[in-house]
């Protein structure tokens, strides 16, 4: 009989959820333009008081998420099609100041979401990135509909699929990128700053960067990749620790 599958576990994220301090920075950036990809219900987007562009195949709003702002572009398709089809820069008239990457929780699929975004901000810029810290190996799973391992987890509901590749992409292939993670639950929140529109690192390197993830997993990876992160607890976000982090 084969041995199973390794299964990777830590204790569920405790700290401040990752709406609030998507909350807190706006407040505290006052951005004037916003990019949100993956709207699901609005949520998220109704925290914006600026210019905003919401990307989303579907478009599910339970709630008004554009009465709060000057202006709000919604654009149904994925987000390859919108970069593709779309410069966020000509929209606004500026870059980009803030922007919440939270589409397909596949890590090639967030990872090109982030270089396209980059490409439209200024160094000052945050890009935040969510679900990058799963809390075991299930939550982590790649598929959606994957059962293996389910009676293993507490939250048989939650999917932050392997995006946590794409933060550990970013560490080693951009080291100059700024990158600070929130114990948000449920499954955390990255946010990377310090950003350059100019590089093509990531999009020249971009299948070898992938190639050498397909087969990690998390169980492997853990470790190494929580130790490098120095995941910070949210609690602590007061004015003094965001003036420290950020360019405001």
């Amino acid at each position: 009989m084969s041995e199973p599958e390794r299964f990777w576990s830590r204790p569920e994220w405790r700290g401040v959820g990752y709406r609030q301090i998507l909350k807190r920075l706006h407040e505290a950036m006052r951005p004037a333009t916003y990019l949100e990809i993956g709207v699901d219900k609005g949520h998220t987007l109704a925290l914006a008081q600026c210019a905003a562009i919401a990307v989303d195949p579907t478009f599910p709003l339970d709630r008004p998420a554009m009465s709060n702002k000057p202006a709000c572009y919604f654009f149904r398709c994925t987000s390859d099609v919108f970069f593709r089809e779309r410069n966020p820069t000509a929209l606004f008239g500026r870059p980009v100041d803030l922007a919440f990457l939270d589409g397909l929780h596949h890590y090639e699929v967030l990872l090109r979401d982030f270089f396209n975004t980059e490409k439209h901000c200024r160094r000052g810029s945050v890009i935040l990135m969510h679900d990058c810290l799963p809390f075991d190996s299930y939550v982590a799973r790649r598929e959606f509909g994957e059962t293996r391992d389910r009676e293993r987890t507490a939250q048989p509901s939650f999917w932050a699929g392997d995006v946590w590749k794409t933060v550990a992409i970013l560490k080693t292939a951009r080291p100059d990128l700024k990158i600070i993670a929130y114990d948000a639950p449920p499954t955390g929140l990255i946010a990377v700053t310090n950003l350059d529109p100019a590089s093509s690192v990531l999009e020249q390197r971009y299948f070898e960067l992938v190639a050498k993830m397909v087969d990690l997993d998390l169980a492997d990876a853990a470790d190494d990749y929580y130790a490098s992160l120095g995941v910070r607890m949210s609690e602590t976000l007061d004015d003094a620790r965001l003036s420290l982090d950020y360019w405001l």
